[in-house]
C-alpha cells in the first residue's frame, strides 16, 4: 500500500499543503469551508497522520496491538495473557482492545491502531473481512490472525491465520459419553452468525455425532440465546450437553444448578475451552482444549518473525499456510455413568 500523504489530501481539497497542515493541527485563521472541505478530503483518502505513517514505515517502538471479541469472556483473557507474557518477555508491551462481538468495534480499534506507532498486531476477528481490516492488512503492518478463520484472507494466503482444529477433541468427546451409555446429545452452537469457526463446531458435531449415534439423536439446539436452548433440548429428553461456546456452558452450570440438577449425575457436560474455571469447578467440566498455550506460542513467535523481517527491511513470505492446532478431549467429572 501506498500511503496517503499531506500532498495528496492538499490535491484531494484543492488547497495548499501549508493549509491542509494548519487544518490537522488546528491552528490558523481558516475558513469553516476550508477547513470541513479539507477534514472531508482527509476522511476520504483515509488518511493517517504522517508522523505515524513515518513510524508504520521504520523504526520499531516495541509495541504491538492485540484485539479480542470480549475481554471479559474467560478464554480470551486467558488467551491475552499468555500472548502479553510472551511478548513482554521479548521486549514489547501491548494495546488491548475489545471488539464486543461487532464489526465496528473491530474497525474502531484497527482504525486506531493505524494511527499510533506500533510494530505489529494479533487479532481474533469478527470472522468477515470489514473495511477497517482490509485497511488494516493493506497498511503492510505485520498481522497474525489467531482463534477464527476470515475467509477472504484464508483462501488467498497472504495473513497467517493460526486456528484449532475443532474434529478430533469433537470426535473423543462423543466417544467417550457415547462408551459411557449416553446415546442422545444435544448441541449448544452459541453466536455462529458472529463467528464462522462456531459454525464449523457445529457442522462437525452433526457430521460425528450422526454417524455414532445416529442423526435422530445428535440434536442441535434451535436457538442462539443459550438459555432458550437449554430448556429447548431439556424438553425434547436430552441430558447431555456440548457446547461450542464455553459462555454457555457457564451459563448452563448456573441453570441446572438452580433447578437442582446435577452435574456428572442427572445432565452430562462437555464444553470448548480449557478456562480455569471449569477445572476448579466441583464437579471439574470435561472440556474440548483448543491448546491455547500453543496456538499463543504460535501466534506470537510468527509476529516476532514478521516484525524482524520488516525491520530489516526484507520482505516476507508471499502467502502462507494455515495453521490447525488439533484440539484435546480432556475427561473430567462432568460426564455421568448412564
Amino acid at each position: 500500500m501506498n500511503y496517503v500523504t499531506i500532498k495528496d489530501v492538499a490535491q484531494e481539497a484543492g488547497v495548499s499543503v501549508p493549509t491542509v497542515s494548519q487544518v490537522l493541527n488546528n491552528r490558523g485563521r481558516i475558513s469553516a469551508a476550508t477547513r470541513q472541505r479539507v477534514l472531508d478530503s482527509a476522511k476520504k483518502l483515509d488518511y493517517i497522520p504522517n508522523s505515524a505513517a513515518i513510524s508504520m514505515r521504520s523504526s520499531s517502538t516495541k509495541t504491538v496491538g492485540i484485539l479480542v471479541p470480549d475481554i471479559n469472556n474467560s478464554y480470551f483473557a486467558y488467551l491475552i495473557s499468555l500472548i502479553t507474557r510472551e511478548l513482554l518477555a521479548s521486549g514489547y508491551v501491548c494495546m488491548i482492545g475489545s471488539s464486543s462481538e461487532s464489526l465496528e468495534g473491530q474497525d474502531k480499534f484497527l482504525h486506531s491502531l493505524l494511527t499510533q506507532r506500533i510494530d505489529g498486531a494479533i487479532l481474533v476477528p469478527q470472522g468477515t473481512a470489514s473495511h477497517g481490516l482490509q485497511r488494516f492488512v493493506a497498511s503492510g503492518l505485520p498481522l497474525v490472525i489467531l482463534d477464527r478463520k476470515v475467509k477472504e484472507l484464508a483462501d488467498g494466503g497472504r495473513i497467517p491465520i493460526i486456528d484449532a482444529d475443532p474434529r478430533p477433541g469433537i470426535t473423543d468427546a462423543i466417544e467417550k459419553v457415547k462408551s459411557q451409555g449416553h446415546s442422545r446429545i444435544g448441541f449448544i452452537h452459541g453466536p455462529t452468525s458472529k463467528s464462522p469457526n462456531l459454525l464449523e463446531r457445529q457442522q462437525i458435531f452433526i457430521d460425528v455425532a450422526g454417524s455414532r449415534v445416529g442423526s435422530l439423536n445428535a440434536i442441535v439446539a434451535s436457538h442462539v440465546n443459550a438459555l432458550s436452548a437449554i430448556k429447548d433440548l431439556l424438553s425434547r429428553h436430552v441430558n447431555t450437553f456440548i457446547f461450542g461456546y464455553s459462555p454457555d456452558a457457564l451459563e448452563a452450570i448456573r441453570y441446572f444448578h438452580h433447578i437442582g440438577l446435577k452435574i456428572g449425575e442427572d445432565v452430562s457436560i462437555v464444553s470448548f475451552d480449557d478456562i480455569p474455571i471449569f477445572e476448579l469447578a466441583s464437579p471439574s467440566i470435561s472440556v474440548i482444549s483448543q491448546q491455547q498455550k500453543l496456538m499463543g506460542n504460535y501466534g506470537v513467535t510468527t509476529l516476532l518473525s514478521l516484525m524482524e523481517h520488516r525491520l530489516r527491511g526484507e520482505e516476507a513470505e508471499e502467502s502462507f499456510d494455515n495453521v490447525r492446532i488439533p484440539t484435546l478431549f480432556i475427561d473430567r467429572e462432568s460426564v455421568s455413568n448412564q
